[in-house]
């Protein structure tokens, strides 16, 4: 089951908070070079951007994880 601040839109700070705990939460620098450099889907209307938590974490763990040798 979804935590309820994954089943929203959320600003840059509020997907922060969602998707990682706090100990070992990257920066918001680090959120904006990643939206910058279109690495994870955001939306933006006008001015402002939203994210969705959990699509963000999908695309983070089909990109970020790495599999063991001989894995398949």
């Amino acid at each position: 089951m979804q935590n309820q601040n994954e089943s929203q839109l959320q600003d840059a700070v509020g997907l922060l908070n969602a998707v990682w705990p706090e100990k070992c939460r990257p920066s918001l620098r680090w959120l904006r070079d990643r939206q910058k450099d279109r690495s994870i889907p955001f939306i933006k209307i006008r001015h402002k951007v939203f994210f969705d938590p959990a699509e963000v974490r999908r695309v983070l763990l089909e990109k970020h994880t790495v599999k063991a040798r001989g894995a398949r």
